[in-house]
């Protein structure tokens, strides 16, 4: 995608810089997470732009500092880029929204929108083409979009003017025109208008014209034909597409930490365990864990009218293995409803709580995933080859979401943009022998399209019918 391509290109100058650390993120990725994948060009851009972020707001600290203001002493800058690098690509929201990191506090945001842009049959200009961000057309409209840049033009809305109306894409192919007056059945043959096969007007093949012979008037004015694609045509249909914004704005989250000297001392004389080192990744587990938390809560409770259900006693007649091996088919059942309701792509996500979780992972073609960190939400594997698990302690024990992520940045239902990842300042210890360390983010989020989220539901876990 263009859109993509020059995000990358964007971002050439900033992944050089910090190169070495996404190097490290890496090899750590390919060895230990997400079953062996490293990040893409776009997904080293995103963490390049996060980095830079960091970078730019510790020089602009340093700057002011040595200009005579006052400001918060804080640990050296590669001491925190080491942090966000370690902790920003194991979110599991980055494998499951659209991840565009803002360079500002207000940012924007962007999709991709495709539209018809003509009048064609019962498609009308301004109707979507399924997409990020939107659904396809109606129900009704099915045949005229599959039918859209062919020479078939089904149920074409005409305006009668006294006698005749005009068809709006020409030439007409000779033999093709169908219309109902009354109860029977129009059609044409060479340039007449038969009605039951009795003439009662002409039409003109290179214009379109239709007169009638008398007052005649069309059931629900709608005209089926062809269009002459071969022999110069008139105009031809046009699609339009555009590159749309969405307006974010970066909020806050803070996390303060603090243990004894004691506490400390004693912990490294008798285990050699550095505390400091251990409440630095608890408090970021924390903050990582309640972004990815709050993203997934959004998802299941997008408001969207799609649901699915697997009913947990076992029937008679099977073993329980049988019937847990069924719940693939209420995943599947699920991924076709984002399928039908977005008429382009099926889910491949599933956001599982506890319940769903002893299901899948039993489940004969379960794959389990090495990862980095299972602190709160996280990637637990995939199902069938296809379904990428997602383990979430947020969730309700018998609640689920099924949902899809595309493999551009802008193809999904929910956009996270990190403005500052996770920092911290520096640690200090007080005159009352107790260390303190804060740790903060900034990020906008927006669930841009509900038909991206179907929710599940185990019912009668309990065994009762």
């Amino acid at each position: 995608m263009k859109v993509e391509r020059l995000l990358i290109k964007e971002g050439e100058m900033m992944v050089k810089k910090h190169e070495n650390l996404i190097s490290a993120v890496n090899k750590a990725l390919k060895e230990n997470a997400n079953y062996g994948k490293e990040l893409d060009a776009l997904g080293q851009t995103k963490l390049a732009t996060m980095l830079e972020n960091v970078s730019n707001a510790f020089d602009t600290r340093a700057s002011l500092k040595e200009s005579g203001v006052q400001v918060g002493d804080i640990a050296n800058k590669n001491e925190y880029l080491k942090l966000i690098a370690a902790v920003m690509p194991v979110l599991v929201l980055e494998d499951i929204a659209s991840v565009q990191p803002l360079k500002q506090k207000a940012g924007i945001a962007f999709y991709v929108k495709h539209k018809y842009a003509s009048n064609r049959g019962k498609i009308a200009d301004g109707d979507n083409i399924s997409s990020f961000r939107q659904v396809g057309p109606d129900a009704d409209k099915i045949p005229g979009a599959f039918n859209y840049s062919s020479q078939t033009i089904e149920g074409e809305v005409v305006t009668q003017s006294s006698n005749s109306f005009k068809l709006a894409w020409g030439p007409v192919v000779p033999g093709s025109v169908r219309f109902v007056i009354g109860s029977d059945a129009c059609t044409d043959k060479d340039g007449e208008i038969l009605k039951a096969g009795t003439k009662i007007g002409t039409i003109d093949y290179t214009t379109g014209v239709v007169t009638f012979s008398g007052a005649q008037t069309i059931v629900d004015n709608e005209v089926s034909y062809e269009q002459d694609l071969y022999t110069s045509p008139t105009s031809v249909p046009r699609v339009k597409t555009s590159i749309e914004e969405l307006p974010l704005y970066a909020r806050p989250r803070k996390l303060a930490t603090e243990f004894s000297l004691d506490s400390a001392f004693d912990l490294m004389a008798t285990q050699n365990v550095d505390l400091q080192a251990l409440v630095q990744s608890t408090a970021t587990d924390e903050i990582r864990a309640e972004i990815d938390g709050e993203g997934l809560n959004d998802m299941k409770t997008s408001g969207t009218g799609m649901s699915v259900s697997f009913n947990q006693p076992v029937p008679f007649g099977i073993s329980k293995y049988e019937h847990y091996e069924s719940f693939l088919q209420t995943i599947v059942e699920a991924s076709n409803k984002i399928y039908n309701k977005t008429r382009r792509v099926a889910g491949n996500i599933v956001i599982v709580g506890e319940n769903a979780a002893n299901i899948i992972e039993t489940h004969s073609k379960f794959k389990a995933a090495g990862t980095m960190n299972e602190a709160g939400p996280h990637i637990m594997g995939t199902l069938n080859g296809k379904y990428i698990i997602v383990k979430n302690p947020y969730y309700g024990s018998d609640e689920f979401v099924v949902t899809y992520k595309g493999s551009n940045p802008f193809d999904a239902g929910y956009i996270y943009a990190p403005y500052m990842p996770i920092t911290s300042t520096q640690f200090i210890m007080g005159a009352n022998f107790n260390g303190e360390q804060g740790y903060a983010t900034s990020y906008a989020k927006k669930l841009v399209d509900n038909g991206f989220f179907v929710k599940g539901l185990i019912t009668h876990a309990d065994g009762t019918n």
